[in-house]
């Protein structure tokens, strides 16, 4: 099947925002706006309408970011964000950061850096102005040899107080749905971990099958 290239938008109704992405239909990497990226953004907009200050300013990384939906939403409500993922994306983050510039640039910031789970050594972690006051992810629990360097990464970045919002689409395999079990395990031994109820999340842009947590780091990890 030949990839075609199309564009995608996404709506902030509440300040009147489109976002834009390029999405790809071919492939299933850092090609698509997900329907969990959907599912996050939206919960910040609704989130951001009802407690207006609450991104402004705020630190904030987006780890596995993709198109960056996501992230660009939250710097749209005042957020300082860096996209992160790996070095060969993030040319792709750069230009979708220049595409949505009139939508972000009067009310955040957003930059994207390189940054490979579990390569601490390597990465420049201090230019991601560690620790972050909020991390975001969606759609990052996939490969179970990633489970480990994914979570130390997140340690890595966040103190006590830092605030984590995960969102994840529920797999239908077997295999898909042991690593997802077996993520939320180590995850819950560092992190406290809470569901966010469907009736907290936007009424058009929520699904029992997409799962959306807020943690915060335990105090004795």
């Amino acid at each position: 099947m030949a990839d075609r290239i199309f564009l995608r938008e996404v709506k902030l109704e509440n300040i009147k925002k489109t976002l834009l992405f390029y999405q790809h239909s071919v492939g299933n990497v850092s090609c698509v706006v997900w329907d969990a990226a959907l599912v996050l953004a939206k919960y910040l907009e609704k989130r951001s309408g009802q407690y207006d200050s609450w991104l402004k300013g705020r630190k904030i990384i987006e780890l596995g970011a993709g198109l960056g939906c996501v992230g660009i939403a939250a710097a749209c409500y005042g957020g300082d964000v860096i996209l992160t993922d790996l070095p060969d994306v993030v040319p792709q983050l750069l230009k979708t950061i220049d595409l949505n510039r009139t939508a972000w640039s009067d009310r955040g910031q957003v930059n994207a850096a390189a940054l490979t789970w579990g390569q601490n050594k390597q990465n420049n972690i201090e230019t991601l102005k560690v620790p972050a006051d909020i991390i975001l992810l969606s759609d990052c629990v996939y490969y179970e040899e990633s489970l480990d360097p994914l979570i130390e990464t997140i340690k890595l970045l966040s103190s006590d107080t830092t605030e984590i919002i995960l969102s994840q689409e529920k797999r239908d395999t077997e295999k898909q749905q042991e690593i997802w079990k077996q993520f939320l395990i180590k995850f819950n031994e560092v992190f406290t971990v809470n569901k966010v109820p469907l009736n907290e999340q936007d009424e058009l842009y929520a699904s029992p099958d997409i799962f959306l947590l807020r943690a915060h780091k335990k105090s004795n990890t």
